[in-house]
């Protein structure tokens, strides 16, 4: 069990770096958000890397992780955007219920028995994934509007920020499986090169957007007061996105571990939790407000996760 252990520190480590990240976003851009979160995480593996004399992994590994890395960089800069303009609940248990959902379904696809138990949670994840996509909250606080808490949504993301979550399931969904074949010891330089790639796609975006006249996706134009202009504000800035950037990457090394020890399904469907942690920081924190048909959906892919997780270990 010591790998479903592992996916449960990957799910906690997920969970706390998007609240962070996705509060950060709200704030701030999110392509800003993402890109300098991930390049602060950058910044802490090299040296660590370089200092561990863990050799460089062939070339064939180190591409496939880059892909791996470029498609989880797409799937938080999906997250993050979703959370900025939508709800927190709606997006999270989307993505948490995808990511799950599909690496199991290619592992069913290859050969793994499809127990009954897990047909019930594939059941219940479709009409979660419904429920929760179509609640609208008439009662919902977004930013601007009285009472609404500091850090609230800007609302503007249609059906809560469904989409965005459906966008972000599937590009975690394909980490996971990208991931998961990377074979090779050097686990500290396959974290360092997950962000070298990420960060390098990001940056490469902006340049060809700014390059033809436009702007990259999440690229809002900053507000003068975002940036904080004292020292303690500034340090406090730069603490949040690196908490964002360390979370995500200590998630990553976590999910490897877990994949190692019991296979990409077992290690999808035990980080898939991450959303719990996400969900219930936004509803303390932040005072998002759940409906009653919002609620359920949520608590059906919970419930769907955790029939996915026990099917496969029967």
């Amino acid at each position: 069990m010591i790998g479903a252990f592992y996916g449960i520190l990957a799910a906690f480590s997920w969970g706390g770096g998007d609240f962070v990240g996705g509060i950060a976003s709200r704030r701030l851009p999110t392509f800003f958000v993402v890109a300098a979160s991930q390049s602060v995480a950058l910044g802490i593996l090299v040296p660590i890397a370089l200092l561990s004399g863990q050799s460089i992994p062939d070339g064939a590994t180190l591409q496939l992780t880059a892909i791996a890395g470029i498609t989880g960089g797409t799937g938080v800069l999906s997250l993050y955007h979703g959370f900025a303009h939508g709800k927190i609940s709606v997006v999270a248990s989307i993505a948490g219920t995808l990511a799950a959902l599909i690496p199991v379904a290619v592992a069913l696809a290859g050969g793994e028995t499809a127990t009954p138990l897990r047909l019930t949670g594939f059941g219940l994840a479709i009409i979660a994934i419904y429920i929760v996509s179509t609640s609208a909250d008439a009662n919902t606080v977004n930013a601007g509007d009285p009472g609404a808490h500091p850090d609230a949504s800007s609302g503007a993301a249609a059906f809560g920020g469904a989409l965005y979550g459906v966008a972000a399931g599937l590009c975690f969904a394909g980490f996971s499986l990208l991931f998961a074949r990377v074979e090779s010891e050097s686990t500290l330089w396959l974290l360092t090169g997950l962000r070298v790639a990420s960060v390098s796609a990001l940056v490469s975006l902006f340049l060809i957007a700014r390059a033809i006249g436009r702007r990259p996706p999440g690229a809002e134009e900053i507000r003068p007061s975002a940036i904080p202009t004292g020292r303690r504000g500034r340090i406090a800035l730069v603490l949040t996105l690196a908490a964002a950037g360390s979370g995500d990457t200590l998630g990553n090394l976590f999910f490897l571990l877990a994949s190692q020890e019991s296979g990409v399904a077992v290690a999808a469907v035990f980080t898939s939790i991450a959303p719990v942690t996400t969900v219930i920081f936004a509803a303390v924190i932040l005072r998002e407000r759940i409906g009653l048909r919002q609620g359920i959906g949520i608590a059906l892919a919970g419930a769907a996760t955790l029939a996915i997780a026990a099917g496969g270990v029967v």
